[in-house]
């Protein structure tokens, strides 16, 4: 039984896999996730309508599924951290162990950065599920620092280290320079480390 649903579960990830890349390359093709349809992603992805509507609410939550998925991994590898090492280093060090330079291809993550800022709808979603990650990580920072959610503290951490991983993110994809991304991220993290007040001296500076 366990053998199967297992099948299940892969199947399925293969098949959102499937649609969130169909989707992805229709939005390139056609210049806009607003040109396309969801019969066309469901075409591109060799499946039927009625099978997309299954899996995703919207072309929207589609484009977005990868990071969706990044960041349960993200979720989970903050909670196997926070276990063992202080919470900063914990977040800190699962975003960089996510090296999404070596799962993604740069070209498209461009593409992909380029149609969310223009368009509103996807701004919107990714902010969404933006604040759902913060829900979902408030908790584990908070139990970490011996606070409650509702304290300062625990929300400025999480809040400081989740807009250093999308602003280094950000600046990689669009200029990567001679660096990995985990080097990006490190360095600004290294940055709010050293205080914000004044910049690190790089060679890149």
């Amino acid at each position: 039984m366990s053998d199967q649903s297992g099948l299940r579960e892969r199947k399925k990830a293969a098949t959102k896999a499937a649609l969130c890349h169909a989707t992805l390359r229709l939005a390139i093709e056609k210049g806009g996730l607003e040109a396309v349809t969801a019969d066309e992603i469901a075409a591109e992805a060799g499946v039927s309508t009625r099978t997309f509507h299954n899996y995703f609410p919207n072309k929207e939550a589609a484009f977005l599924h990868d990071f969706h998925q990044v960041t349960g991994e993200f979720i989970a590898a903050v909670r196997d951290r926070a276990a063992r090492q202080p919470i900063w280093d914990a977040l800190r060090d699962a975003c960089v162990g996510l090296r999404m330079d070596e799962r993604f291809d740069i070209a498209q993550m461009q593409c992909r950065e380029s149609l969310i800022r223009s368009s509103p709808e996807l701004i919107k979603v990714q902010a969404g599920q933006f604040m759902e990650l913060f829900a979902e990580l408030l908790g584990i920072v908070a139990e970490a620092t011996g606070q409650s959610t509702e304290d300062l503290y625990p929300r400025l951490v999480l809040g400081s280290a989740l807009v250093t991983m999308k602003i280094s993110n950000e600046d990689w994809v669009a200029n990567p320079r001679d660096r990995t991304l985990a080097e990006a991220i490190t360095q600004a993290f290294a940055q709010l480390e050293s205080g914000i007040t004044r910049p690190i001296t790089t060679p890149h500076s």
